[in-house]
């Protein structure tokens, strides 16, 4: 699992127009993004245990603000907070990915 706090930590070819696509959105608010989110991508083999203590809650108990499909990936949206700050979770849509995670991503979309 990767815990990005700024845009420079955006490493994967697959996940930067995602996330430039986030980082975009925040600064039409005039936000920076550490300011306004935390952004996780989930690593394949991550166990849902060990996502769900570095998110502070439990990833499958909690409503969804937004779900995204996107190529090879789900974006996970939670708002958090009464100021806007929330976590954009990032799931790779992979078969070695937790298949209760997935099985949700997919249950949620429809």
């Amino acid at each position: 699992m990767q815990v990005m706090r700024d845009s420079t930590s955006i490493t994967d070819p697959t996940l930067i127009p995602l996330i430039a696509r986030l980082i975009e959105d925040l600064d039409d608010q005039g936000c920076e993004l550490e300011e306004m989110v935390r952004v996780v991508v989930i690593d394949p083999g991550d166990a849902l245990t060990t996502i769900e203590t570095e998110l502070g809650f439990r990833l499958l108990d909690r409503p969804l603000d937004v779900i995204e499909m996107h190529e090879g990936w789900f974006e996970l949206t939670y708002v958090l907070s009464d100021d806007g700050f929330g976590v954009v979770v990032y799931v790779p849509v992979r078969p070695d990915v937790d298949p209760a995670l997935i099985a949700h991503c997919r249950a949620s979309m429809s």
